[in-house]
């Protein structure tokens, strides 16, 4: 049987996406931390090309709050959707429809839905089940003593439930006929497998299979962390599974037939749709995977291409394969000997001293991310027997004594936030704030795909308020106090930069693709070394000599390989910039960048010059630069190009940061002229802006315009249908909280 392979990348989602249902072959269903309910549909493909037409995609159900369950009401054709606005709504496929009717009755976090025979099961966080037919409650079911984040219908008065408490119960109508033990964490996703059996996952890593009597008939382990997820593929008897490591897993026979890498932290949700066996999974990168057998449902070889760069680009934690002595690691030579079985994994040194870790499919050894460290500190802090990068005091209470919070650094945020709030029993209102206070503390590790940013809004900064060291109970104290003040965010006056650069893999590949140059255009492995040293070390020992060595060695990367390959000539660009200190290297380098043809076609170069671009704003060297006519309008007129393109997010984030730092500089100098010229491509931008972190940026960005000494300027704004495009942007990003304080914001300035 052929493995799976990736046959279509659904992007729409701009937050995890944490439920599917794959009920049809034509149709896709998610939910996501964005608090949408969105539908993906596409036409018949042939036979040569079942997805031969593109999946369109449509918000069904926009909820005022998160949403983390779906359920497939297959006699109806209806959809259920539940999250943390404790209610069940239940919709029809399609744009934004009204819901059919609502389902009221859980008084905490509805995180479990399933379907059958005319019942809808819920579980809640609330520690019940609750049974509904004809739309009414008909159970509640009692029992467990902490949340209930999994169930199961398997008949109209037989159901299972599995919870937070570490067991499974069996019901019969409301009474509890079993209780199976042996998962030593949380319960966290059931399946039914075929008519005597059923499965469980749970955060202890493991999977179990069960009769119906409540006997354990097989402990499956191959994860190595939370398993989050279960769907059954009745054509081939495999059970596929999604966690906390990365993977999407398939079984078969008690044994793992195929691991999928997946380039996100957490696999949330799978789905497998019955009459053609393709999986879905759901990640916390706001994308929807679809997988198949079948050849002809396949990607693109370039899309298969770009999805397995994903996977090799991520970071892999050091916890995840223990401690790494890097001296007794094997070189690459290691990959010429077969693994021993499917999923095995192993770690070999590069030349450049880095960690890269593969695994084995079956046919070939596939990379699957580099290792790095733990970031929190030098040292591993031990908690409850385990180690971590992080261990945070939280205070909650006057006088009482802290509760620790642990975080690895290559978790979810909001998992930990998830794992701290049920230990210590605290309200589901303080989840979003302690997944952004731990995404405010760390910088987490994330290499190739994710956006390297270092800067003072870290991935949440709100301007205005304390740092991330604010208690709990300070917050509840200031939010009661009648002298509370929000002071204004604007206007900004505070550069942003994007430092962050994963050297060796800049260098291994600047080597790969030189390998393949004459002699007139090739690097030497002098010059690699050199430039590797130059780029590995920090901004404070960077020379300016330094960094003109660097820029001319990128000149000549931009100069004479083809555009596809100029990538790392302007990443170097961008790393050294801040340490030139000779006003022709910085103009040579914008003549080039600019001059030569075809550079800003291949949408990573574009994306990596609008972050050279941003670097600029380090110095006054650079500022001056910017601020000569030529220079900016070229700088603009490339901003305005990627407007309305369908960017990816990377460029999306760093688009917005180069506006930003715009709007700085035009407040600094009182700049009337170039706040003309950018807040037009502000207003343009914000009309299609997805990420919610450019978003953020852009509109801070507009508003810090609209703070400049000028009547005009507000005049422009409106003339520009500014307070119609704000009111937009607050619906599209219904879930942002800051997003939509700064929207507010703005519109008293357009008043």
């Amino acid at each position: 049987m052929p493995d799976f392979k990736l046959a279509r990348t659904l992007e729409g989602h701009r937050g995890d996406v944490r439920g599917l249902i794959f009920p049809t072959p034509e149709l896709i269903a998610s939910v996501s931390r964005d608090c949408t309910l969105r539908t993906w549909k596409h036409l018949p493909g042939s036979a040569d090309s079942p997805y031969g037409v593109e999946w369109v995609s449509e918000v069904t159900y926009q909820s005022p709050n998160y949403l983390n369950s779906i359920a497939w009401m297959d006699d109806t054709g209806l959809i259920a959707s539940a999250g943390l606005a404790q209610s069940i709504t239940v919709s029809s496929p399609g744009a934004n429809q009204v819901p059919e009717y609502v389902l009221n009755g859980h008084d905490s976090n509805v995180c479990a839905l399933d379907y059958n025979s005319g019942v809808l099961l819920s579980g809640s966080w609330d520690k019940t089940a609750r049974v509904w037919a004809n739309r009414q409650c008909k159970y509640i079911l009692r029992g467990h003593e902490q949340a209930v984040w999994a169930v199961l219908v398997l008949a109209p008065d037989q159901y299972i439930t599995g919870s937070a408490d570490k067991t499974i119960r069996l019901w019969s109508g409301s009474k509890v006929t079993g209780v199976c033990t042996g998962h030593s964490d949380v319960v966290r996703s059931i399946c039914r497998i075929g008519e005597d059996r059923f499965a469980s996952c749970s955060n202890d890593g493991s999977v179990r299979i069960w009769n119906f009597s409540g006997s354990c008939l097989a402990e499956l382990y191959g994860h190595s962390s939370f398993v989050y997820s279960l769907a059954y593929s009745p054509a081939t008897d495999e059970v596929i599974s999604s966690g906390e490591d990365r993977s999407v897993r398939v079984w078969k026979d008690g044994e793992c037939v195929q691991t999928i890498m997946l380039p996100c932290t957490s696999v949330w949700t799978v789905a497998v749709n019955s009459q053609n066996g393709d999986i879905a999974a759901g990640g916390s990168d706001g994308t929807v995977r679809v997988f198949s057998r079948n050849a002809k449902s396949w990607a693109t070889k370039e899309e298969i291409a770009k999805f397995d760069e994903q996977v090799a680009g991520y970071a892999i934690s050091a916890n995840e394969v223990g401690n790494i002595n890097k001296e007794k690691l094997p070189s690459h030579e290691a990959l010429e000997v077969p693994g021993t079985k499917i999923g095995q994994v192993i770690m070999v040194k590069t030349a450049y001293a880095s960690v890269d870790a593969y695994q084995w499919t079956g046919e070939k050894w596939a990379k699957i991310g580099e290792v790095v460290s733990g970031v929190g500190s030098q040292q591993k802090q031990i908690y409850d027997g385990q180690e971590y990068d992080y261990v945070f005091d939280v205070d909650i209470q006057e006088g009482a004594p802290p509760l620790k919070l642990p975080y690895n650094a290559t978790e979810n945020p909001y998992t930990a936030a998830q794992r701290f709030l049920e230990k210590n029993e605290l309200p589901l209102s303080y989840l979003d704030e302690t997944a952004k206070f731990i995404e405010k503390n760390t910088g987490g590790v994330q290499l190739g795909t994710q956006t390297p940013l270092e800067d003072p809004y870290g991935s949440r900064y709100i301007p205005g308020q304390q740092n991330s060291s604010t208690t709990y109970s300070q917050r509840e104290a200031a939010a009661s106090s009648p002298k509370r003040v929000r002071f204004s965010l604007f206007p900004q006056k505070t550069f942003l930069y994007i430092k962050k650069a994963n050297v060796p893999m800049l260098m291994k590949k600047t080597e790969e693709f030189s390998a393949t140059k004459d002699p007139s255009a090739s690097i030497s492995s002098a010059e690699l070394s050199e430039a590797s040293e130059l780029l590995a070390a920090s901004e404070s020992s960077l020379s300016a000599d330094s960094a003109k060595k660097a820029a001319a060695l990128a000149l000549k990367i931009i100069r004479h390989w083809p555009a596809a390959e100029k990538l790392g000539g302007i990443d170097i660009l961008r790393i050294v910039v801040g340490g030139l200190d000779a006003a022709e290297t910085v103009s040579e380098i914008l003549s080039v960048i600019f001059d030569t043809p075809g550079i800003f076609d291949v949408p990573n170069n574009a994306m990596m010059a609008t972050r050279f671009f941003v670097n600029l704003f380090q110095t006054e060297l650079g500022k001056s630069i910017i601020q000569q006519a030529d220079s900016r309008e070229k700088i603009l007129d490339q901003a305005r190009a990627l407007v309305g393109h369908g960017i990816s997010k990377l460029t999306e984030v760093a688009l917005a940061t180069l506006l930003l730092n715009f709007s700085v500089l035009v407040v600094l100098d009182n700049d009337v002229e170039t706040a003309f010229s950018v807040i037009g491509i502000m207003t343009e931008y914000l009309s299609v802006v997805k990420d919610p972190e450019a978003a953020y940026r852009l509109i801070v960005a507009f508003g810090t315009v609209l703070s400049i000494s000028s009547p005009e300027i507000i005049e422009a704004g409106k003339s520009l249908d500014g307070s119609k495009i704000v009111h937009d942007l607050k619906e599209t990003f219904v879930a942002e909280k800051r997003i939509q304080t700064a929207s507010d914001d703005v519109l008293q300035l357009l008043k």
